[in-house]
């Protein structure tokens, strides 16, 4: 008898793709300007296209070559909390902050930070990044960053229309080890949960190291 093993990472990105399927669709597109045909919602995260599909809960992304890849927890877990706490607001609640601030300085977060439980996503990806500025800035700019005069190398990085964060990398030197920085737009946890801030800067820099290492 063969025992198949399901992650709890499977499990949730499979409840919350059977949640979607109840979603307020129309309702979505609307708010969020998002295109929708009979079977598919239309998403950009990250400056990639996905498609949502709203009888199959199927969430794929849309390659340059026009070929479809199933997304990953983060990925998925990233698209479908924004989609979700969307419904609470109207139309006209839904506006990007342009101020910056800290983990820190989110108003619903306490003792968070690079310095909390999540610190290894930022120390393990520094040192990834580190001796690579130049095809660390060609990757930023793949996706769509803006570049701004901060760190080694400093982008302002879209993940969806009303999300954006600034990321500011120094690489190390004979003092200090590398180092990234990561700022949100202050208004960020009225869209997503904290945890999924996590989720996108996971998924941001999978995608990143996967550019560098074309």
């Amino acid at each position: 008898m063969n025992i198949i093993k399901v992650s709890n990472y499977e499990i949730q990105s499979d409840v919350a793709r059977e949640a979607f399927l109840k979603f307020n669709h129309k309702d979505i597109a609307q708010k969020l300007d998002l295109k929708q045909d009979a079977e598919y919602l239309y998403v950009k995260f990250i400056n990639q296209e996905y498609r949502l599909g709203k009888k199959s809960s199927v969430i794929q992304r849309i390659e340059d070559d026009s070929t479809y890849v199933d997304a990953g927890f983060y990925e998925i877990m990233s698209i479908l909390d924004l989609l979700d706490n969307v419904g609470r607001f109207s139309k006209h609640e839904l506006k990007a902050s342009r101020n910056f601030v800290a983990p820190t300085g989110l108003k619903e977060v306490v003792n968070a930070g690079n310095t909390q439980r999540n610190s290894w996503i930022f120390s393990r990806n520094a040192k990834a990044f580190s001796g690579k500025l130049d095809k660390l800035e060609k990757a930023c700019e793949e996706i769509g960053g803006v570049k701004i005069d901060k760190g080694d190398v400093g982008y302002i990085i879209n993940i969806f229309d009303y999300i954006q964060l600034m990321f500011v990398y120094y690489d190390e030197d004979s003092d200090f080890e590398p180092e990234i920085k990561v700022l949100w737009t202050d208004n960020v946890l009225e869209f997503v949960h904290y945890e999924t801030t996590y989720y996108m800067l996971e998924y941001l820099f999978e995608k990143i190291l996967k550019i560098m290492d074309k």
